[in-house]
């Protein structure tokens, strides 16, 4: 640890040697046997919530522990061993709610949905005991429907069908007893017709069968007396058919033949004279055909022929002016073609004759060709076979010619060695002017040839050393601009030389605070965004730095109300849909929110008129059927409504021959007495109402 030097004056002389390194970061020492130790020294303060670190300079140094672990739902601090992070308690108390945590937000208590999505429950929540979906009663007090409840639209009412499948019985239905089914009464009060009841169709009504098998009656039946048979009166007043009756078919009558056998005359038969024989008219106004008549066939019509004069003209007829003839058209829209007609044809369909037409302008230099629609065509050569060393040109009597021009591919600029090819033309090639010598620059000069240049390899940049090597041309060596700090960019400007310009440690990123230390560059610490509002989601954009942005409440649940409290957050409240309307059904559904669907009170019974109020609800009124008209029976069936059936002509019969009855629509039966008088002073007039009228003849009466 002795450094021992001699002066001349003084001798030998010991130092003490100085061990210092000047780095506060050790502990300098000096040991007799091997001289300096340097030891690192401890800077451990046995505080875990320290970083301990050493500076060269200024010695030891303990930096806190940033404990943030940018977790909102930790509550972070330093203990003895170091950061501890406990989470944080969000249990709110309500079991209304979804206790959660979100690591940017915080505490999360967002409503819970209790809609069992079963309209046949009230849904609600109790903040104890959790959700509570309680039945709903679909009851309406009336036997006239089924009560069910679907747990789509709640609770159904359906009016029962009271059909008992009788179409005997009146269907209906008391609200307070249910179903009712009433014999149906079937009497028509008419003798003609046998009343009867089918469970299947309802009242039948069938005629009586008045016939009594003898054609020579009138068979008749009366609403009030039944069936009467009255004797058939055969008229033979006719010359053409004289009449009969047979009780098998009734009255007959034979025909009288006035067949002459004369096909040319109409016979036919007049009741009063007897057979007639008219002449049959054979003129059909046809010119084109000769008409005629024979006693066996009738009316003959015969096609008159029309004649030509040559082949060259068509014969036609017509109805009203005869024969007529009109020229043969030969015109076969041809252009090519000289159209004629022989007359001395066979006939018309060999009279036309086509001849061709020929195109020849005796010129070897266009093609000629004749088109249909316009005629001959006469279109230029173009003489395509000529190779580019040749020129081509066309004479009119040889056709194409082709002539040598390669000779015209030499020029003046001696950089090129020049050619003809016959596919491309003329082309040239460049020759070659490298003289092996990157210290030249080669180029070359038209009038000349080959130019080599000595090449200068300096340039205005003090950022380089510059030199030139026949083998690799021009060289530059880049000069040495570090200054050995890390706070620098160290850079070389051609015009100034070397420059040292403080280095940029913006990262652009807006969320951390950029700074430079000498020994270790660019640091960058994490900013801290929190605006201590539950309503925005704290974030940091590298962009714009802190963001906060809105927070989103919406639950996706139309049934909700959804709002957020700067201090609680987001809280999604059931809305209300009852719409105080007895004539919907209140539903809500996540999707659409509210609905409010009319109630369908049709009760499919066409005797009740069917309606809604909104304060209780569906009502149905019993129809009332009258049509105001004394002579229909008027009643009311469910599935058809109002019927209004005629009562027939038997209802108002009072069985009395001496009224005529009839039904007015307005006073119903009218029952007039009828008048006996004949017209005849020599009978008593009266009547009976059993037989009716009776005019018995009065003794010596004249």
């Amino acid at each position: 640890c002795k450094q021992w030097e001699c002066d001349d004056t003084n001798g030998c002389m010991s130092f003490d040697v100085d061990c210092d390194d000047y780095d506060e970061c050790t502990v300098d020492l000096c040991h007799p046997s091997d001289g300096c130790h340097y030891v690192e020294a401890d800077c451990d303060d046995d505080d875990a919530c320290t970083t301990d670190m050493c500076d060269s300079d200024y010695g030891c140094y303990h930096a806190s522990v940033e404990c943030d672990d940018y977790n909102v739902c930790t509550d972070d601090t330093c203990g003895d061993d170091g950061c501890e992070y406990t989470l944080i308690d969000c249990d709110d108390d309500n079991e209304c709610t979804a206790d959660g945590c979100d690591g940017e937000t915080g505490c999360d208590n967002e409503y819970i949905s209790c809609d069992d999505y079963d309209a046949c429950t009230t849904d609600d929540c109790d903040e104890d005991s959790g959700c509570i979906n309680t039945q709903i009663d679909c009851d309406d007090d009336n036997e006239c429907t089924d009560d069910t409840c679907d747990t789509t639209v709640g609770c159904i009412n359906a009016y029962k069908w009271c059909d008992d499948s009788d179409e005997c019985t009146d269907d209906d239905c008391n609200e307070h007893t249910g179903c009712t089914f009433t014999p149906v009464d079937c009497n028509d009060n008419n003798e003609c017709t046998i009343d009867s009841c089918d469970s299947s169709t309802g009242c039948t009504y069938v005629n009586v069968n008045c016939d009594d098998d003898n054609e020579c009656t009138v068979d008749v039946c009366h609403c009030s007396t039944g069936c009467t048979h009255e004797d058939v009166i055969c008229l033979i007043d006719d010359k053409c058919s004289p009449k009969a009756c047979d009780p098998a078919v009734g009255c007959t009558s034979v025909e009288l033949s006035c067949d002459d056998n004369d096909a040319c005359t109409i016979d036919g038969c007049n009741p009063e004279s007897g057979c007639t024989h008219i002449d049959r008219d054979c003129n059909d106004y046809n010119e084109c055909t000769v008409d005629d008549c024979n006693a066996d066939d009738g009316c003959v019509y015969t096609a008159v022929v029309c004649e030509t004069e040559n082949a060259c003209y068509d014969a036609y007829c017509d109805t009203v002016d005869g024969c007529y003839s009109e020229s043969v058209d030969c015109d076969d829209y041809d252009e090519c073609t000289i159209d004629s007609c022989n007359p001395d044809a066979s006939n018309t369909q060999e009279a036309c004759e086509y001849k061709q037409v020929v195109c020849d302008d005796d010129n070897e230099c266009t093609d000629d060709y004749c088109c249909p629609v316009n005629g001959c065509k006469f279109v230029d050569v173009v003489c395509k076979e000529a190779t580019s060393c040749q020129s081509a040109s066309c004479d009119p009597e040889k056709g194409c010619v082709y002539e040598d021009i390669s000779d015209e591919c030499e020029y003046d600029d001696k950089c090129y060695t020049y050619d003809c090819d016959d596919d491309i033309g003329c082309i040239s090639y460049p020759i070659d002017c490298n003289d092996n010598n990157a210290c030249t620059d080669d180029s070359c000069a038209p009038p000349v040839g080959c130019v080599h240049t000595e090449r200068d390899c300096t340039d205005s940049s003090l950022c380089y050393d510059y030199d030139c090597s026949i083998v690799d041309g021009c060289t530059k060596k880049p000069i040495v601009c570090d200054d050995y700090d890390i706070c620098t960019d160290d850079s070389c400007d051609p015009d100034t030389g070397c420059h040292h310009t403080d280095i940029d440690c913006d990262d652009y990123n807006a969320c951390t605070k950029d700074e430079c230390n000498s020994d270790k560059g660019c640091t960058y610490t994490q900013v801290q965004c929190n605006d201590d509002n539950a309503c925005t989601v704290d974030t940091c954009s590298s962009a714009d730095g802190c963001v906060f942005t809105p927070e989103d409440c919406d639950d996706d649940n139309e049934c909700t109300d959804d709002t957020c409290d700067s201090e609680y957050g987001c809280s999604n409240i059931y809305i209300d849909c009852n719409d105080y309307d007895m004539c919907t059904i209140d539903r809500c559904f996540p999707t659409c929110g509210c609905t409010n669907t009319l109630v369908d009170c049709n009760d499919y019974n066409e005797c009740t008129r069917d309606h809604c109020t909104r304060e209780v609800g569906c009502v149905y009124d019993r129809v009332v059927c009258d049509d105001d008209n004394k002579c229909t029976s008027d009643v009311c069936w469910i599935d058809s409504g109002c019927q209004y059936i005629d009562v027939g002509p038997c209802f108002c019969d009072d069985e009395n021959k001496c009224t005529e009855d009839k039904c007015d629509p307005s006073v119903g039966c009218v029952n007039i007495h009828i008048v006996c008088d004949d017209g005849d002073a020599c009978t008593d007039d009266y009547c009976d109402k059993i037989e009716g009228c009776v005019n018995e003849q009065i003794v010596d009466c004249l």
